[in-house]
This record gives structure tokens, sequence and C-alpha cells, in this order.
């Protein structure tokens, strides 16, 4: 039988390699919002973008693979957030109420995102699948550990920390439903967040 052709690939320079990987993403996660995961394809993504298929083989192997890069950056964004809050010393109800601002704001920057990791994380299989829940745990156990805190200190209610959380993170995760960044809105992001914060703190704190 006939060997079967293997794709042609072309390398671009490494400078464009690290300038375009930005805007290779962010073509992926359009295309995969707009049509879902099962519905997009490498080609599509290589169309948005204006290359050749084989050169997104230089940013990610596969399209899972390309899902799994999607889901392991968001959770490094919000590991960000984590570390550089908690780097300023802050009282934990105040480090509390400033994170559930800053993930809040990156939940709004992040709408098309935050949608493909809740509605297509579930594609991801064996090891890819595996890696994600780590870090879904790990960033579990940062909001429990300063809520643990703070509950130490008196400053929010005596409440399971696992219900809190799950509060918490409804809130977040359903950004994507209403929050829409082309359309008009009565509210800026500021004021979106700000509120969230304190509607949440008054709702856990004596």
């Amino acid at each position: 039988m006939p060997q079967k052709q293997k794709t042609a690939t072309i390398e671009p320079p490494k400078g464009e390699r690290r300038n375009r990987d930005a805007e290779v993403m962010a073509a992926a996660i359009r295309v995969i919002y707009e049509k879902g995961y099962s519905g997009a394809s490498l080609q599509d993504v290589a169309n948005e973008v204006g290359v050749l298929k084989g050169s997104l083989y230089y940013y990610f192997a596969s399209k899972e693979d390309l899902l799994l890069r999607i889901m392991k950056e968001s959770h490094t964004q919000s590991e960000e957030i984590f570390e550089r809050i908690a780097a300023k010393g802050l009282a934990p109800l105040d480090e509390l109420r400033e994170l559930l601002e800053e993930l809040m704001q990156w939940y709004l920057d992040n709408v098309e995102r935050v949608a493909i990791y809740f509605n297509e994380g579930r594609r991801l299989t064996g090891q890819r699948f595996e890696e994600v829940e780590t870090a879904a745990r790990r960033f579990e156990q940062h909001l429990y550990n300063l809520l643990a805190r703070a509950q130490q200190e008196g400053a929010i209610d005596d409440m399971d920390l696992r219900l809190c959380i799950r509060f918490i993170l409804g809130a977040l995760n359903s950004v994507p439903s209403w929050h829409k960044p082309t359309a008009q809105r009565r509210l800026s992001d500021r004021k979106i967040t700000r509120q969230f914060a304190t509607m949440t703190i008054k709702s856990i704190t004596p």
C-alpha cells in the first residue's frame, strides 16, 4: 500500500513564533468559542490567523493539546493573581476583597476563555484531564486557605468553607452567561468588580 503523505510544515522564524504566539492563541480561543470544540478544526484556526495549518504545530501538537493549553494558561493566570495579592501581606479580609475584585476583572476580560473552560473542558482525556483537575484543586485550596485564615481571626462567620467556595465560584463561573463585552452596559467593570466583592463579603461576615 502506498504510504500516507505527511503534511508539510513551514517553521516560522524564532522571532515571529514569539510575536505571533499570543495572536495564534487569541484566534484559537475565538474559533473554539464560536464553533465549539467539536465543530472547530486546526484548519479553522490557521485560516483565522492567516497561516498554513502546518505552522500551528509549532504552537501546539494537536487540537486536544490546544485545549489543554487554554485550560492550563487560565490556571496559571489565576495563580499569578493569588501570588501577587498574597505578597502584599494584607489582613485576610482585605486580601479576600482584593482577590475577589481581581478575579472578577479577569473573568470579565476573558469571557471567551472562561466559556471554553467550563463548556469544553470535559473533552480532555487521560493525563491532560488529570493535569487540569489538579490545577483546579490547587485553585480551590488557595481560596480555602485564605478563607480559613479569615475565619480563624473571626473576620467571617462560622460556616462550611467548602460551601462558601462553591458560592463564590458559582458567581464567578456564571459570568459568560450574562456578560457581553461588546454590548452597551449600565455598569463599568470597576463597579461590577467592587459590587461583587462587597456582596460576597457581606454574605459571609458577621
